[in-house]
């Protein structure tokens, strides 16, 4: 096991930016994937993509995506988070504000984490579909549609970025070129095409 004694820096840094293309354009930058729930651990043990294995001491309050765990001549290694799967709510814009206020106070009172971009809630599945679906489904308005969905982890996760923030929406694409299905609250229907589906 190899030790890393704190963070290098991030892949997105100026003067780490050139290194971590080169090693990527060789084909010896490595990946450790990490559960978002592992971002605030002061020690970690984890294994690259490639079979790296670290222990890691982590000397900042959070590791973001992109940290630098490693930077050598031979290797870098680098943080991503696994994708998480998320409980969506597309509102309608004539949704009343009375039960969007409503439903948001269901989802703190639960203390889950939120993502919003314009009509469109985005839920990490934490606990059991049924008590999610229990808990939002009395307050969803008649026309919103609802179903699960896998996405990318940093949508949950406090950022400088304005895209990326606890609580509010930023810019992502989110079109779907694979078949998937809505599970509404109460009913179910699917959507198969070919097509990219955009949601506003």
């Amino acid at each position: 096991m190899k030790r890393v004694n704190g963070i290098v820096g991030n892949a997105t840094d100026p003067e780490l930016s050139d290194a971590i293309a080169a090693h990527d354009a060789a084909g010896t930058l490595e990946t450790v994937s990490l559960k978002s729930s592992d971002r605030k651990k002061s020690r970690l043990r984890v294994e690259s993509d490639a079979g790296t294995d670290l222990g890691v001491l982590v000397d900042k309050p959070a590791l973001s995506e992109g940290d630098v765990l490693v930077l050598s001549d031979d290797r870098a290694v680098v943080v991503a988070f696994e994708s998480r799967e998320a409980f969506v709510i597309d509102l309608p814009e004539s949704a009343v504000p009375a039960s969007v206020v409503e439903l948001g106070h269901r989802i703190g009172n639960q203390h889950w984490d939120i993502a919003v971009e314009t009509h469109t809630v985005y839920i990490p599945v934490e606990a059991d579909k049924t008590i999610i679906e229990d808990v939002l489904g009395p307050y969803l308005p008649a026309e919103a549609e609802t179903w699960y969905e896998v996405v990318d982890a940093n949508r949950f996760i406090d950022q400088t970025s304005a895209d990326h923030s606890h609580g509010h929406g930023g810019n992502h694409d989110h079109s779907h070129s694979a078949d998937h299905t809505h599970d509404e609250v109460g009913t179910s229907h699917s959507h198969e095409s070919t097509a990219d589906r955009n949601h506003e």
